[in-house]
């Protein structure tokens, strides 16, 4: 697998989370939730799993980076 394939995937989760965050964001701001006739622990659940999936798909391109230096390090 190449830096950036890896790279790319990690792009991919990254906005996938976004997505999900603003998603579950406009559900807890609608209508229907602050009249109270929607439950807001659904959206509450998805928006920290979708937070985790930023936070993991941060750590990835972190990774990527640390071996992209060693291999540079080891060439020099």
């Amino acid at each position: 697998m190449s830096i950036d394939s890896i790279l790319g995937t990690a792009q991919t989760g990254i906005q996938t989370g976004l997505n999900g965050i603003k998603k579950n964001a406009a559900n807890l701001a609608s209508k229907e939730t602050m009249q109270g006739e929607g439950s807001p622990a659904t959206d509450i659940v998805e928006m920290k799993m979708n937070k985790y999936q930023v936070l993991a798909s941060g750590k990835v391109i972190e990774t990527a980076d640390e071996i992209l230096g060693s291999l540079l390090d080891e060439k020099a």
